[in-house]
């Protein structure tokens, strides 16, 4: 561990922003990865949607973590009770933003929508948003206490690894799942609004004619298939 936070610390010297871009994209990716394998055991591995997280934390996550936590230590660095100050704005300035900005950027990336996208941080946001003030406000707390800037990131993405994985989940899994219920209810309700066809019914017309009749005319008894004809 000690091997892993000096190699961390010498390329924070030389690329600040490039080692926590490209360290957040790696965890990203990798919680994906293991979602996928582990959580919701997908027989087959979606290599598009695992570079989706890589470039997202990459191009997006990295840069965006150690700007604000750059510039919550410019802000509220050398002020009493600092941690809690930027505890309390990380979870109620930052928290409530992210989760909508994440599936937006997710949904647009995989060509969802507006209208998709709308419905998917209707539908996940309050889940996400009370699940990260479960885990996030106590890590926060000591990483802002214990933990020297440049290490801040590189802290975030080891505690993040299964909040990446639960991002994951909750982004793509629910999405696949509700898109599958979606499928089987059109089927379903293609089959129960279909009719036979002509051919068909007029067969059964001819075979219930052909019946004895009790105490119903045979008229009568063909007349729920008379209606079934388009």
């Amino acid at each position: 561990m000690n091997a892993v936070i000096r190699m961390h610390s010498a390329l924070m010297q030389k690329y600040p922003w490039k080692t926590v871009a490209f360290s957040t994209g790696f965890v990203m990716s990798t919680g994906d990865a293991i979602s996928q394998k582990f959580v919701e055991r997908n027989e087959k591995f979606d290599c598009k949607r695992y570079v989706r997280y890589w470039a997202f934390g990459v191009i997006i996550a990295g840069p965006l973590f150690h700007g604000w936590y750059i510039r919550l230590q410019k802000i509220f660095g050398k002020s009493k009770l600092a941690p809690f100050k930027m505890v309390a704005v990380d979870q109620l300035v930052f928290a409530p933003v992210f989760p909508p900005f994440f599936l937006g950027v997710m949904g647009l990336m995989k060509g969802d929508s507006f209208s998709i996208i709308k419905q998917k941080i209707q539908k996940d946001y309050l889940d996400i948003l009370t699940s990260c003030w479960s885990v996030w406000p106590g890590v926060q707390f000591v990483n802002f206490l214990l933990v020297p800037i440049s290490h801040r990131v590189l802290f975030n993405n080891t505690i993040a690894l299964g909040w990446d994985t639960y991002l994951a989940w909750k982004a793509d899994a629910s999405k696949q799942k509700s898109t599958n219920t979606l499928v089987r209810s059109k089927s379903t309700d293609t089959l129960v609004r279909s009719k036979p066809p002509d051919t068909l019914v007029r067969s059964l017309e001819t075979t219930v004619a052909s019946l004895p009749v009790w105490g119903d005319t045979p008229t009568n008894q063909t007349s729920m298939f008379v209606a079934l004809s388009p």
